[in-house]
């Protein structure tokens, strides 16, 4: 069975445990004794109640093997080594180095759960990345999703333990098949899953509380992660119910995901000629990233390089070409491998202890949190007579009875209008806000002196939005932010509504990128030059306070909206 340590920590914590040591270390060759040292620094460990140097020195002990703060660290190490953050010198399994791959977690700030959902995916054995006993051939979270499909959308733990978590391979059609056969057939009494339990332990010569341990990390980051949320599901032969982690809308959408990807594994890779392994994998890391909203403007040159050499790899797998590829280099190359392809970290001095990077600005030129800005609600009514948001709002309706939460509901929905275009998305923009309790209407075509795509008035002044369709631009950039500008000055200068200068120029669109660095950057230095205000929102963000204002009344304030510099975090 795979076996995977539980630190026994919220996945944010996990995440924010590899910063600390990562921002402290950066470039550096470390030991499980610089990353406890990082991981005390920042606060997030104690030993016997204490904190700080004394923490440390209460948990030192002469046998490392009972040394709790040292032992837990060697357990998150672990984990992050699979994940394809940290990697094991060649000289030593207990010495890392870390990876890009880390340091786009780290970049990605407090947007990090999309990066951590393709690290997890990325997961595979065997690999270069660890040595793991016994043999197993799968891509465990992977098929845990297939099959949950299969098997009414979700799997008991102790199912987990005895399929996939337990089988041998997932690498064909029928290997999958016979792991949901074998699932369904345990559903028929609670005696089938738990002679299956009793066999497994005998077979394994490990109890089952033990067992059951190692599933802990497993079920916390299907829960964590959004993909899961607890059931209850019946056994055929009887009236008794189990509890199952059912897949939630967001998990079943991942999980559908998989089924049209190319899963290649290491073996495979490996098999190709160097150029062929390292454009393919160039191109698979920056797909992993571009799926997570990072923008890729800066080897976009570099990837159109590679093409003619990952089609010809693809070609030589005999895999199709136009699919997406599930494959992790940095969880599956050998360090020789990924030192040639990738870069490392560069170096920071080992004074430096202050976290380094936030979303991706040095903090050198100004910490960019204030520009993440909690909405404040409210009371609203929106017009319940408005014949042209009946569609709208019993969509939305339809989504909060069939999600567990509104920021289910909310991603549910901006998922499904991701294939957008200018003439169905500008609209939808104007009726979300007119939700919100906001009169908004969006310009036609053909009139040149509306340059904004649409705008929202607060009682007779107006707000311009400049709207980015994901037909358009699938992740908002600079280019939004200047148009965003260009409405401003045009409006103040000819005319055509009601404003004032002091009131903010918005900016909708599909999806705000991990990387804010030179989005923030610039919307501090047009208010620092010009005064003006940039408020910026994604559609998630939207749908979710037109969701606040259909179920519970209440609306983002009038007040803030008007004078929003930054980007709405709800």
């Amino acid at each position: 069975m795979l076996r995977f340590p539980n630190p026994g920590s919220t996945l944010s914590n996990f995440v924010a445990v590899y910063a600390a040591a990562f921002n402290r270390f950066r470039g550096q060759v470390v030991d499980l004794d610089n990353i406890v040292q990082a991981t005390v620094e920042a606060n997030l460990a104690t030993s016997s109640g204490h904190m700080g140097g004394e923490a440390i020195a209460r948990s030192t002990r002469q046998d490392r093997s009972r040394d709790p703060l040292y032992n837990q660290l060697k357990m998150y190490a672990e984990l992050f080594r699979s994940l394809g953050w940290l990697r094991s010198t060649e000289a030593s399994a207990l010495n890392y180095t870390f990876t890009l791959l880390g340091e786009q977690v780290v970049a990605a700030g407090r947007q990090w759960q999309p990066l951590l959902e393709e690290t997890v995916l990325g997961i595979a054995y065997p690999s270069h990345v660890l040595d793991l006993r016994g043999e197993h051939y799968i891509r465990p979270f992977a098929t845990i999703l297939k099959i949950m499909l299969t098997c009414n959308d979700g799997l008991s733990r102790d199912e987990m333990i005895v399929a996939p978590l337990s089988a041998s391979t997932d690498r064909s059609p029928e290997a999958l098949a016979a792991l949901a056969a074998k699932v369904n057939a345990l559903r028929e009494t609670p005696d089938h899953i738990k002679s299956a339990l009793e066999e497994l332990k005998e077979e394994r010569g490990i109890q089952i509380n033990t067992l059951r341990n190692y599933t802990r990390w497993p079920l916390a980051v299907l829960r964590d992660l959004g993909w899961t949320e607890k059931d209850k599901e019946p056994y055929r032969s009887r009236k008794k119910t189990f509890e199952i982690h059912r897949l939630t809308h967001h998990g079943k959408a991942r999980a559908l995901s998989l089924l049209d990807a190319v899963d290649l594994r290491t073996d495979q890779v490996d098999s190709l000629n160097f150029d062929q392994k390292r454009a393919l994998s160039r191109q698979a890391h920056f797909s992993m990233m571009e799926r997570s909203g990072f923008d890729l403007a800066s080897v976009e040159a570099e990837l159109r390089a590679d093409r003619e050499l990952v089609h010809s790899a693809l070609n030589a797998l005999q895999v199709p070409i136009e699919k997406p590829i599930l494959f992790s280099p940095f969880q599956s190359l050998s360090v020789a491998d990924s030192s040639l392809i990738f870069p490392t970290p560069d170096a920071s001095p080992a004074e430096r202890h202050a976290q380094e990077k936030l979303d991706g600005i040095e903090v050198g030129r100004g910490s960019r949190e204030h520009l993440f800005v909690a909405p404040k609600y409210v009371e609203t009514q929106t017009d319940d007579a408005d014949e042209d948001l009946v569609g709208l709002r019993c969509e939305l309706e339809e989504l909060v009875q069939s999600t567990p939460t509104l920021d289910a509901a909310a991603t549910a929905f901006a998922e499904s209008r991701r294939q957008n275009t200018q003439t169905l998305f500008y609209p939808l923009v104007t009726q979300l806000f007119r939700l919100m309790g906001f009169p908004s209407d969006y310009s036609r075509a053909g009139v040149n002196y509306q340059r904004w795509d649409a705008c929202v008035w607060l009682h007779d002044l107006a707000l311009p939005i400049e709207i980015k369709s994901p037909t358009e631009e699938l992740f908002l950039s600079t280019k939004a932010i200047r148009q965003a500008i260009e409405n401003k000055v045009i409006l103040l200068s000819r005319g055509g509504l009601e404003t004032r200068h002091e009131l903010s120029t918005l900016v909708v669109g599909y999806q705000i990128p991990n990387e804010r660095g030179d989005m923030s950057m610039l919307i501090d230095d047009v208010y620092a030059a010009f005064g003006f205000k940039i408020g910026v929102l994604d559609l998630k963000t939207l749908t979710f306070l037109a969701l606040k204002a259909v179920v519970e009344d209440v609306s983002v304030a009038e007040d803030q909206l008007s004078e929003l510099k930054g980007f709405l975090n709800v």
